[in-house]
């Protein structure tokens, strides 16, 4: 059997939380463990095999979705810098109303704490990612962005004036080099991205992988965490190898900083069924609403993939009665986009130059518009334990999900029916909606706060065992319509400052 492992702080998970809590600890003076289900696969690997992902027992994803919810696509990765190596980048912050929305708007939680005390954390949080992003802003109340914004595309300048407050697209791609990354290359492939500029742990936390106090283990699945007898605090952490060889990883403090699916699978192996662990599970349903007009809006000749968002339907009083959403305005670069108006001309009877000149007229005319909502929180969207195991004997993730809420249904129709009357000065010929699945953004699961149901309090603390703490996205009392990464790093931030105040 391998042998024990032993570190000051034991952390669960390497993506973008994980390795900023290890890097706060560190530099704090202890020594950290960290956990990864699958192997390292550096950038240059994962451009050659156009994945992510090593094919290793550990990388294989552990879920299943419950038969009374959607067949739901949930996307994450198993491996060194997880979910971060297939970010795009997106960096929205919170608004200040996230925050509030019971005490603004009588509707889901507020957070036990308010934008104000986040904001130094997504300051310094975007200073490590290489966040570029408005440098003044009636949305984004102070602090600036680390770096300035990407440059407007065309299509940004023609939609922006009619759906205002509109503002550059805060992006984990930065404007100018930063530290090993290149500026961005506009390539528009920002998930595989061809120059390594987009942030990912590899390329932007590679120092704290690197640390000689940091022990990083590959191919090891956190099974449970183990209670001390007295049942106060964690002693260890149960962790099965790639060959099915199990050890214990103790120390004094615990951070499970797996995606929101896993997290909660970890406590619930662990009887640590506290409050609402495993409920409230909820991902963007990203929709996409395209308007053709008859104005040429330059698409294909942005600086990159999008550069622009609209939070005309983001702010106000409405959010008592319907959702917000955050949308982004797509740049897309091929004209594969439009392959279901080619059908469409190919069925009249279109073809040959007749055929290219129509849809490359189209494509040129059309905005897609990319909607991200929020919606009230819902306790039987969860994660539980299947009777199923998994190839290490451990139970799967049973997930139920279904997307959406009168709530939610109402905020989307109200942007499918407003957007494209505020457009109509472009001269809009047509619209179309299509639910685009998402899958990629698992939230709340282990929230944060100070009621009964709360599973974790402001200090992302376990309300069970005091030296256990949850970082990402799983801590969301609520959603908002904005991308999460930005957040999860800020609350990472603020939870390796908490870890090193203890540590003093």
């Amino acid at each position: 059997m391998s042998a024990d492992v032993e570190a000051d702080t034991v952390i669960v998970g390497s993506g973008v939380a994980g390795a900023l809590v290890a890097r706060a600890a560190l530099a704090a003076g202890d020594t950290v463990a960290l956990l990864e289900r699958g192997a390292l696969v550096p950038w240059q690997e994962q451009i050659e095999r156009t994945a992510w992902e090593a094919d290793v027992p550990g990388a294989e994803h552990n879920h299943e979705n419950h038969p009374d919810g959607e067949d739901w696509p949930w996307t994450y990765v198993y491996g060194v810098g997880g979910s971060s190596l297939r970010w795009a980048g997106v960096s929205p912050r919170l608004i200040p109303e996230d925050f509030e929305m019971r005490r603004r708007f009588g509707v889901m939680r507020d957070w036990p704490f308010g934008y104000e005390e986040l904001a130094p954390d997504y300051a310094e949080a975007e200073r490590i990612l290489g966040v570029a992003g408005p440098r003044r802003s009636d949305v984004y109340p102070p602090p600036a962005f680390a770096l300035p914004p990407h440059e407007p595309s065309p299509q940004d300048r023609a939609v922006g004036p009619l759906l205002e407050p509109f503002v550059a697209l805060p992006q984990a791609r930065p404007t100018r080099p930063v530290g090993v990354r290149p500026p961005c290359c506009g390539s528009a492939r920002c998930q595989l991205c061809p120059v390594n500029s987009r942030f990912s742990v590899l390329n932007s936390l590679q120092p704290t992988l690197d640390h000689e106090r940091l022990e990083l283990l590959t191919e090891t699945v956190a099974a449970r965490l183990v209670s001390e007898p007295a049942g106060q605090r964690i002693a260890a952490v149960e962790a099965v190898g790639a060959d099915g060889e199990r050890r214990m990883v103790r120390g004094r403090r615990f951070v499970v900083a797996a995606n929101g699916i896993e997290s909660a699978g970890l406590l619930l192996r662990s009887d640590l069924d506290a409050g609402d662990t495993g409920r409230n599970l909820f991902d963007h349903p990203n929709a996409a609403l395209e308007v053709e007009t008859r104005t040429d809006l330059g698409v294909g000749h942005g600086r990159s993939l999008a550069t622009g968002a609209s939070y005309r339907y983001y702010s106000g009083e409405f959010r008592r009665e319907r959702a917000a959403a955050l949308v982004v305005v797509s740049n897309p670069g091929a004209i594969f986009e439009m392959a279901p108006q080619a059908i469409e001309l190919l069925l009249a009877g279109r073809t040959g130059g007749a055929l290219r000149r129509e849809v490359v007229g189209r494509w040129s005319r059309t905005v897609k518009l990319e909607v991200y909502m929020d919606d009230v929180p819902q306790p039987e969207n969860r994660v539980e334990l299947s009777s199923s195991m998994d190839r290490f004997g451990l139970p799967l993730n049973r997930v139920r999900y279904r997307r959406a809420t009168p709530y939610l249904k109402r905020g989307l129709d109200h942007v499918i029916e407003d957007a494209p009357r505020r457009l109509a000065p472009l001269g809009v010929v047509r619209s179309q909606f299509a639910y685009a699945i998402q899958g990629a953004h698992m939230i709340g699961t282990l929230r944060m706060g100070d009621d009964a149901g709360a599973v974790v309090d402001a200090d992302c603390r376990h309300r069970l065992r005091e030296n256990l703490f949850v970082a990402g996205s799983a801590v969301f009392p609520t959603f908002s319509p904005a991308n999460p990464t930005a957040t999860i790093a800020a609350l990472a931030v603020r939870l390796g400052r908490t870890l090193a105040r203890e540590a003093a």
